[in-house]
């Protein structure tokens, strides 16, 4: 499974998040600090400058796109944080939790899709084939329960498991989902892209 628990959460919260895509994005980190190192080091011309600044674009798109994106499930409710925008669903107002190719939320009469944990069509086919292969190696009453989930399943399992309990047990409370606008992740890509764009045209003129 890619869905993690992060340690750090408050007791009985969760959160949902890719192993995969956080390797990566730490990786790209690491990357483009040895390189403005370097280019801090030697770099002394315009074209320093423009590799900084895709550096620090790339850093911001790390971000966004591969530490950023997760799925908090506490006391309260469920919070889907995608690439630049935040969506809070209380559990009274959660009315359907749906899988497949990612994690769904219904609410309010509409349906909020988590960026993160996702799966292809054909990557979820080879995934159920192998599963297949697999579940003769296993005793019936395990294969039975392991059978065709992907971790998207396991994490939309757990999720409604949270919503069950914690929806019984409030009585009172918003119940309307609210989206928000991640700010510090737009301005984590905005501003080196805007700062790209000027050393660009400082370079070429």
């Amino acid at each position: 499974m890619t869905a993690a628990v992060f340690p750090k959460t408050p007791p009985g919260a969760k959160v949902f998040r890719s192993s995969a895509a956080r390797f990566f994005g730490w990786a790209w980190m690491v990357f483009a600090a040895a390189n403005l190192a370097d280019i801090i080091w030697r770099g002394h011309d315009a074209a320093s400058v423009v590799a900084a600044t895709v550096m620090l674009l790339g850093c911001g798109v790390a971000y966004v796109g591969a530490l950023r994106p997760r799925i908090v499930a506490d006391e309260e409710g469920v919070r889907l944080h995608n690439l630049l925008r935040d969506v809070e669903v209380p559990w009274r107002g959660v009315e359907r939790l749906e899988g497949g190719d990612a994690v769904y939320v219904h609410a309010g009469g509409r349906r909020f899709r988590a960026f993160v944990l996702q799966i292809s069509p054909r990557n979820r086919a080879r995934f159920e084939a192998k599963a297949r292969r697999q579940e003769r190696k296993l005793p019936d009453h395990v294969a039975d329960h392991v059978q065709g989930r992907t971790h998207t399943d396991y994490a939309v399992e757990q999720l409604r498991e949270m919503a069950g309990q914690r929806s019984r047990g409030a009585k009172d409370g918003a119940t309307e989902p609210t989206v928000t606008w991640a700010w510090p992740a737009v301005v984590a890509v905005a501003a080196p892209a805007a700062a790209f764009v000027i050393a660009l045209l400082i370079a070429l003129l």
